[in-house]
């Protein structure tokens, strides 16, 4: 997304209309509620996990379940035109007589989406033209920063798609050899996923100061049992409370809650349906960036045991209803900049296509890059670049 929309690697426009209102306890439910229709999750039952004290008090994703590890391809070095086993990008977009001068070991490092570009015998590498003009390096206007790139995208895919494994060969309709390695198609799928078919969130990113509209703390921590634990479906977070936002999945977490305690005569006023309060700690394990040639790799495995998760600490405090169900929460401030900003949910395809108008790459075609990562994530005679 370009500075001027919003500001990181972040999320699409999707986000601006689902919550203007989000910190609300009925209307962060409902958009999370409406994210379990396109999670494939039922609905009935979620509100009896208002009760904090139902579901487990610790959890983290098996590696069935965990997303896959990726790198956000920073813009700045080319986006997904970023020759990455050289580490740089291209300088200038390839045309069909400059390919053609290649060596044939200077075509295997080409850059995920000029591999693209020739696979679909696009010789005017027009997807690669998008990117380098209108994400990437050559693009006008203000300088790219350093954190600009696909993490969004590249999160959405981790949680949608299987792990690609093996490298892919393809012959293009020109007859050339085309071999893709698993980094190249994660690259590829969070650029494709830059936007998406299905989105929703909770709470919505700071525009100015910190945590300004963090999700409402009730429906957070039922997310973390009932989405999360229960139904084995990991959510993605900002997880910086300024105005950057830094884009995690959320893999595990270890939850601690006070014994029920009274309320003050001013959280009384405050929650007149309340009777109690419970005060809940808890950590975090997320995901966030890996190096590309370690992307190149299955990860699942790692993320499943921890070992490419980080942690983020975090309190509030829940107001009980006589039934012992959160009717409102409270967050309590961090101190530092590391927090729950807000959280959203993904579904359906990669939409980067069809989102043209906000900086989207028409040439990306998802089935394509669904199909070429579908081969890529089952056992075949193909190996692992090494």
């Amino acid at each position: 997304m370009l500075r001027r929309y919003v500001i990181i690697c972040l999320i699409f426009s999707q986000f601006l209309s689902s919550a203007s209102h989000a910190g609300v306890l009925a209307d962060d439910l409902y958009w999370y509620k409406s994210s379990l229709g396109f999670s494939n999750i039922t609905k009935k039952g979620v509100e009896s996990y208002l009760n904090p004290f139902k579901g487990p008090a610790e959890f983290r994703l098996a590696e069935k379940n965990a997303p896959w590890a990726g790198n956000y391809f920073p813009m700045y070095q080319g986006g997904i035109a970023q020759r990455w086993t050289e580490s740089k990008h291209p300088g200038t977009v390839l045309n069909k007589n400059s390919y053609m001068k290649l060596t044939p070991e200077e075509r295997q490092k080409l850059s995920p989406v000029e591999k693209y570009d020739v696979l679909l015998g696009l010789y005017d590498f027009r997807t690669t033209d998008h990117e380098m003009n209108f994400r990437g390096p050559l693009r006008q206007g203000a300088k790219i920063q350093d954190w600009e790139g696909f993490c969004n995208g590249v999160r959405c895919a981790g949680i949608m798609l299987a792990e690609p494994q093996f490298a892919v060969e393809r012959t293009n309709p020109a007859g050339e050899k085309v071999v893709f390695q698993p980094a190249d198609l994660k690259a590829l799928a969070g650029a494709s996923y830059f936007y998406t078919q299905e989105y929703a969130q909770i709470g919505s990113p700071s525009r100015k100061g910190r945590s300004q509209n963090q999700p409402n703390a009730a429906v957070f921590d039922l997310v973390l049992r009932y989405g999360l634990a229960v139904n084995k479906k990991p959510f993605i977070i900002d997880s910086h409370l300024g105005s950057e936002i830094w884009n995690e999945t959320v893999v595990g977490y270890k939850r601690t809650l006070s014994d029920k305690k009274k309320l003050t005569p001013t959280e009384r006023e405050a929650y007149p349906d309340a009777i109690e309060k419970v005060d809940v700690s808890f950590v975090l394990e997320t995901l966030g960036e890996v190096d590309i040639k370690q992307s190149n790799r299955p990860t699942k495995a790692q993320v499943a045991n921890g070992s490419l998760l980080q942690t983020l600490e975090g309190r509030y405090t829940l107001y009980l209803d006589r039934d012992g169900r959160a009717i409102e929460g409270k967050w309590k401030k961090n101190a530092g900049v590391r927090g729950v900003d807000f959280a959203w949910f993904v579904g359906g395809k990669g939409a980067d296509k069809l989102h043209a108008d906000k900086g989207g790459n028409p040439h990306l075609e998802f089935g394509v890059i669904k199909d070429l990562i579908n081969e890529s994530a089952h056992p075949s005679c193909n190996k692992i670049f090494q």
